[in-house]
C-alpha cells in the first residue's frame, strides 16, 4: 500500500506539472494571438557582419487605409531582440509590422560596436557601421514579399538606451524613416566613454553632432528626470535643444528603476506620437489597451511550468538509470538512533555559521572590489577549501602512519573512480538535455530569451566562470548538505539547500546590479539558480558531485557564453558600466 501511494505521488507530480505547463503555454499563445500569430527570423548583412532580426506579422488590418506601417525596434545595452516584447506585442495588435533588431555586437549578431564601414553607402563613406544597421535591415525587408503591404511613408524607429543612440544615428542619416522615438537614448558622450580617442571616425557621428531640427524626422524623446545611467540633462535636454523635438519627461518613480522605463505612460505616449504622425490622428486607430504586464506574467508562469516539468521528468526517470537511490529513508541516519540532541544542535549551528560566513565573503568582496568580486571570491573560497582538504589528508595519513604522497594519490584515485560512473553521468546528461530541450523549443517557438554564444572565442572565455559555480556546488554539496544529517527527510534537506541557494543568488543580484544593464547577465543568474535547484535534486538521488558539475557545466556555459558574446561585441562594456 505504501509503495502504491509513493508511486502515485510521483505520477501525480509529473502529470500535474505537465498540465500546468500546457495550460500556461496555451494561455500565452492565446494571449499572443491578439497581437500576432507568426514571426520570421530575418538574416542580413551589414558591413561584413551577419546580423539578425525578428519580423512580427500583425493579426489586425487597418480599416482606414490599405497598407500597414512598419516599426524597427532597437533594444538597450546588452539586451537582445527578444528580451523586451513590449513594442512587438503592443504595436502588432494595432496593425503595425514590427522588426526587432540585434544590432552588431549583440545577441545573435556578429560585428563590433565600433566597426567603421569604409565602403560607400547612401553616398557616405567611413561612417559607423552601427549607424546603418537599421537601414541595412530596411533594405533586406524591402526585398521580402510582405513589404508589398507596407506604406513606405509610414516607417519608424523606436530605440531604448544604446538602441536610442542607434535609432538617432540611423534616423538622421536615412530619410526613409519618418518618425523616431527614443527611450532614454544616448545622445552626447566623450570618446573616453567608449575607450577611443577623439579623432576616431565614430566620434564624427555622435548623435549630438548629426541631429538637427529636420533629422531625424518627427523626433520624440522620452526619459526620466531621475535617470542616472543616461543622465537626463546631458542627453534628453541636449536632444531637445538641438532639434526642438517633442520631449516627454517622466517625473514619477518607476518600477525597475528610472532607466528601464517600464511604464504605461511611455508606451501610450509612443503610440500616440507615432500614430499622430502616420495617421494624422491619435484616435483613428482606436483606444490604447496595454497588456504587456499580463504577457510578462504568462511568460513567468510558462517558465515555472517548464522548470517543474523538467524536475518531474528527472524524478520520474531516475529509476531507469540503475543508480542507488540515496534519498531512501533507510539510508538515512535517523535522529534518536545514532545521533544525540546535542550533536543535532551543533550541526545546526555549524550550518548557520558556514552559510553566514559564505554570504559575508561574497558581500565583502563585492562591496570593496565591485563586480570583480564575482571572479575573486570563488577563487579565495576554493583556495581555502582545497587547503583544508590537503591538511585533512596529511593529518589522516600521519595518524595511519602512511606515506603522505601515496595516501593522497590513492584517495584521489578512489574519489575519481567513485564519482565518474557511467549511469550517473548518463543521468546528469539526460537531466541537462531535458531542461535545454524544453527551453530551446519554447524560446524558438515563442520569441523570448533565446541565448546562444556566437563564436568559438566566447565558448573558450566562458571557462572563466567555472570557479564560480564550482565554488557554489562545493559549498552546498560538500559542506552544507552533509551537515544536514539531523534532518530525517531527504526532500526537506533539498528544500532547505534550495532556499539557501535562492538567498545566496538574491544577494549576488543585489550587489552586482550594475551588470543588469547587460540583460543576459540577469537571465544567467536566474538560469544558474534553476540549475542549482536541479542539482540539489540530482545530488539527493545520486550523492555524486560529478553529476551536479556536469549539468552545471553544460547549461551555465551556454548562457554565460551568450553574455561573453555581447561583451566581446561591445568591447568597451566595462567602461559603459563604470567598473
Amino acid at each position: 500500500m505504501q509503495k502504491i501511494k509513493r508511486k502515485w505521488k510521483h505520477h501525480w507530480f509529473l502529470i500535474s506539472s505537465i498540465i500546468f505547463f500546457i495550460i500556461s503555454v496555451s494561455s500565452l499563445y492565446i494571449f499572443r494571438s491578439e497581437s500576432y500569430l507568426i514571426y520570421e527570423r530575418v538574416v542580413f548583412k551589414s558591413s561584413n557582419a551577419t546580423l539578425y532580426a525578428n519580423l512580427y506579422y500583425p493579426i489586425k488590418k487597418l480599416d482606414f487605409q490599405q497598407k500597414a506601417p512598419l516599426i524597427i525596434f532597437a533594444h538597450g545595452l546588452g539586451s537582445q531582440r527578444d528580451l523586451d516584447p513590449r513594442v512587438p506585442n503592443e504595436f502588432t495588435k494595432r496593425g503595425f509590422y514590427v522588426a526587432s533588431i540585434d544590432y552588431r555586437g549583440d545577441g545573435e549578431s556578429g560585428g563590433h560596436l565600433l566597426d567603421i564601414n569604409p565602403n560607400p553607402y547612401m553616398n557616405r563613406t567611413n561612417i559607423p557601421a552601427i549607424a546603418q544597421d537599421c537601414s541595412r535591415l530596411l533594405d533586406r525587408l524591402s526585398h521580402m514579399s510582405f513589404f508589398a503591404n507596407i506604406n513606405i511613408s509610414q516607417i519608424g524607429l523606436i530605440g531604448h538606451s544604446l538602441g536610442g543612440m542607434v535609432t538617432l544615428m540611423n534616423g538622421a542619416l536615412d530619410d526613409r524613416f519618418k518618425v523616431t522615438v527614443t527611450w532614454a537614448g544616448l545622445v552626447n558622450f566623450s570618446a573616453s566613454f567608449f575607450g577611443i580617442t577623439e579623432d576616431h571616425p565614430f566620434m564624427n557621428f555622435v548623435p549630438a553632432k548629426i541631429i538637427n531640427e529636420t533629422n531625424p524626422a518627427n523626433l520624440m524623446v522620452i526619459q526620466s528626470i531621475y535617470d542616472t545611467t543616461v543622465p537626463f540633462e546631458s542627453n534628453a535636454l541636449v536632444a531637445k535643444n538641438l532639434t526642438n523635438c517633442k520631449l516627454f519627461e517622466i517625473k514619477t518613480h518607476l518600477f525597475g528603476g528610472p532607466h528601464y522605463l517600464f511604464s504605461d505612460e511611455v508606451l501610450s505616449e509612443t503610440i500616440n506620437w507615432i500614430e499622430l504622425k502616420f495617421f494624422n490622428s491619435e484616435t483613428i486607430n482606436g483606444p490604447i489597451r496595454l497588456s504587456y504586464v499580463i504577457n510578462y506574467i504568462l511568460l513567468g508562469l510558462s517558465f515555472i511550468g517548464l522548470f517543474l516539468t523538467t524536475l518531474s521528468i528527472m524524478k520520474y526517470s531516475f529509476k531507469y538509470f540503475s543508480i542507488k537511490d540515496y534519498s531512501k529513508r533507510d539510508n538515512i541516519v535517523k535522529e534518536g538512533d545514532k545521533t544525540k540532541k546535542i550533536t543535532n544542535i551543533r550541526n545546526f549551528l555549524i550550518v548557520c555559521l558556514c552559510f553566514i560566513g559564505f554570504l559575508m565573503l561574497w558581500i565583502l568582496m563585492l562591496k570593496f572590489i565591485g563586480i570583480f568580486g564575482l571572479l575573486f571570491t570563488p577563487l579565495i573560497f576554493l583556495l581555502f577549501y582545497f587547503l583544508y582538504i590537503l591538511i585533512k589528508y596529511i593529518i589522516t595519513a600521519e595518524v595511519k602512519g602512511e606515506k603522505i604522497s601515496l595516501y593522497i594519490e590513492l584517495r584521489l584515485k578512489d574519489e575519481i573512480k567513485s564519482q565518474f560512473r557511467k549511469n550517473v553521468i548518463l543521468y546528469s546528461l539526460f537531466s541537462s538535455g531535458v531542461f535545454l530541450s524544453f527551453y530551446i523549443i519554447f524560446s524558438l517557438s515563442y520569441p523570448f530569451a533565446f541565448f546562444s554564444p556566437i563564436n568559438l572565442l566566447s565558448y573558450i572565455l566562458t571557462l572563466g566562470i567555472y570557479p564560480f559555480y564550482l565554488a557554489m556546488e562545493i559549498f552546498y554539496r560538500k559542506i552544507i548538505y552533509p551537515r544536514l544529517k539531523f534532518i530525517i527527510s531527504p526532500s526537506r534537506k533539498t528544500i532547505i539547500t534550495s532556499l539557501m541557494e535562492m538567498i545566496n543568488i538574491g544577494i549576488l543580484v543585489y550587489f552586482s546590479n550594475p551588470l543588469f544593464l547587460i540583460s543576459g547577465m540577469l537571465v544567467t543568474y536566474l538560469i544558474f539558480l534553476a540549475v542549482m535547484v536541479m542539482n540539489s535534486i540530482i545530488y539527493e538521488r545520486t550523492n555524486k558531485f560529478s553529476s551536479v558539475m556536469i549539468s552545471s557545466f553544460i547549461i551555465i556555459q551556454i548562457f554565460f557564453g551568450s553574455v561573453i558574446s555581447t561583451i566581446l561585441g561591445f568591447g568597451s562594456i566595462v567602461r559603459l558600466l563604470h567598473i
